[in-house]
């Protein structure tokens, strides 16, 4: 089963403010060592004119609980025409989504400024927690991360005239260097946010095509499936689905990476995104076909706003078009989809957190893998029920597609495209009224019952549902790993479950989660002894819904 991490930073796209003087020149050089031990940055800056005291680079300590490389006391240099510059550190407000450290200037900067550092690959073992792919990686003798994870960006926004290059004369033979916005030597103009929120990866990289053009898949190490086919298929998809969203002709670049530790996961970026899985689990390419278009599919649709509101739109719209428009282009089958919705279905109507409204959700969003995935099945239900509203409206001459394309084109031109515009473009579709009602009720927490959008090939049945209940404090099995808050009447508790027990080993949870009749087993250690508990991690059942086959439907009433 596919396990998905929140795309948190979805398809970032970033508005270049304008200057009187035109952007300065940023050069950038990575250096990677022998056997990946770690990655030289030499980074440029030209002519910053700091005062003392102003901040030259900044770079999250930890982001959306992933730590990134730690450039402790001197370990981040600076140096102008007149010297080294002394830094000091401090630390900007925190956010829900974590803390920045900057390097502050002391004393006032003489022309180019000169930052140095080496960045080292994050150590990940087979415990360590899944979360959005940001750090930075060694994979065999290559690098492969965000750069949040590893690269100190200049504090000032730009935009700039980047000159990125890579010095791959200490890697191996044959290495290449790639980045979100292209492969080898690149020059192009960009905020210094770009620079963080994009993917590097420098090695022996392979590809799909060998050659880079505008669409490329990259990865190093051997996948446990056929990349080459999963780089057909991937490229197939971001045609059909840059076609739909009217953006074609655009560069696009994936890149993959192993996981020591169980599960797969995707996260995007603008033009960019990357997935991990566990190759023990030998995922098949039709495994990852889900997960590759849900991260594909967040190149296109946003909306402006909070993220705690608007998730139920980026994660929803996600969901829908990976799968609508992976049916449409051929690679998602009737049967699949049949597959896919009940098992949309089940994920939604057995979260514990579905009755939560989406600001009570995002005050979790960031603590509880299980809240993070609220948005995706309430935004994919809803979107569902509006795609059908639509269509009864107009007798099947609109749907959701026109709504969406409308979105993507405000925000294209650079109009406004939050809540009042969505509201707006579909009350001109079922009216003012109904479109506020069900929007309100989704974003309340209400039950949402899925329309007979498909009902001519498949049907909606009531279904009851219980709800995943771990029974004890999700942040329970993180580093420390000791059970606390345990639910008193939970499954966990009648089966032996303590506070304070250690956790020493678990079956893995999210798969556990997305299968109601599997248990779960821990191994904890209470005092010296070792105890195997195993118990079934729900509920009591509740209402929920899933979708049946219309008996001997032609597969002409299955097309949608």
């Amino acid at each position: 089963m596919r396990r998905l991490v929140l795309s948190a930073f979805a398809a970032l796209t970033f508005a270049l403010p304008a200057q009187a003087a035109g952007p300065q020149p940023l050069e950038i050089v990575f250096t990677p060592k022998p056997a990946a031990s770690r990655m030289d940055v030499r980074m440029t800056v030209t002519s910053p004119d700091l005062k003392a005291g102003e901040g030259l680079v900044r770079l999250p300590l930890i982001l959306v609980g992933i730590p990134s490389a730690r450039y402790d006391g001197d370990t981040l240099t600076a140096s102008d025409e007149a010297g080294p510059i002394p830094l000091t550190q401090s630390e900007e407000p925190p956010t829900p989504q974590g803390v920045y450290r900057r390097w502050n200037v002391g004393r006032p900067t003489k022309g180019d400024v000169v930052v140095r550092y080496s960045a080292p690959p994050r150590a990940v073992t087979a415990a360590t927690n899944n979360g959005p792919l940001f750090d930075l990686r060694q994979e065999g003798e290559g690098f492969i991360g965000a750069g949040v994870g590893f690269l100190a960006t200049p504090v000032a926004s730009g935009p700039w005239k980047v000159k990125l290059r890579w010095d791959l004369s200490a890697a191996p033979a044959g290495s290449r260097g790639a980045w979100t916005y292209g492969e080898g030597a690149v020059d192009t103009i960009l905020p210094s946010e770009a620079l963080s929120f994009s993917y590097y990866a420098a090695g022996a990289l392979k590809s799909h095509p060998a050659e880079a053009k505008g669409f490329s898949l990259y990865w190093l190490g051997e996948p446990p499936f056929d990349a080459a086919v999963l780089g057909e298929r991937t490229e197939a998809l971001f045609e059909s689905m840059s076609a739909f969203f009217n953006d074609q002709g655009g560069d696009y670049r994936v890149f993959m990476r192993q996981n020591p530790y169980k599960g797969m996961g995707g996260s995007a970026l603008g033009r960019s995104f990357m997935f991990g899985y566990h190759p023990p689990a030998k995922p098949g390419v039709d495994d990852l076909q889900g997960l590759i278009a849900h991260e594909m599919a967040h190149n296109w649709p946003r909306m402006q706003g909070e993220h705690g509101d608007t998730a139920w739109y980026s994660e929803g719209m996600a969901e829908y078009y990976s799968v609508m428009l992976s049916h449409r282009a051929g690679v998602l089958p009737a049967d699949r989809l049949f597959e896919t919705l009940n098992d949309k279905a089940a994920a939604y109507y057995s979260n514990p957190y579905r009755g939560l409204s989406n600001a009570e959700g995002a005050k979790l969003f960031w603590t509880d893998p299980i809240a993070q995935t609220i948005p995706y099945g309430r935004g994919f239900f809803y979107l569902l029920n509006t795609d059908a509203a639509i269509r009864q409206a107009s007798g099947g001459r609109r749907s959701l597609d026109d709504i969406a394309k409308a979105m993507r084109a405000r925000d294209v031109a650079g109009q406004s495209f939050g809540l009042a515009e969505w509201l707006a473009l579909v009350g001109a579709e079922i009216g003012a009224d109904r479109a506020r009602a069900d929007y309100d009720h989704m974003a309340a927490g209400g039950l949402l019952k899925p329309a007979d959008r498909f009902a001519s090939c498949f049907t909606v049945v009531p279904k009851s549902s219980r709800p995943f209940e771990l029974g004890f404090a999700r942040a329970s099995l993180n580093d420390a790993r000791v059970v606390r808050d345990l639910i008193a009447g939970s499954t966990a508790a009648a089966a032996g479950v303590q506070n304070g027990d250690v956790i020493v080993e678990t079956d893995p949870v999210d798969e556990v989660r997305k299968d109601e009749t599997r248990t779960l087993r821990l191994v904890v250690r209470r005092g010296t002894e070792l105890k195997t508990i195993t118990y079934l991690p729900r509920g009591a059942a509740r209402e929920g819904y899933a979708f049946t086959r219309v008996p001997a439907a032609p597969a002409s009433a299955c097309q949608f």
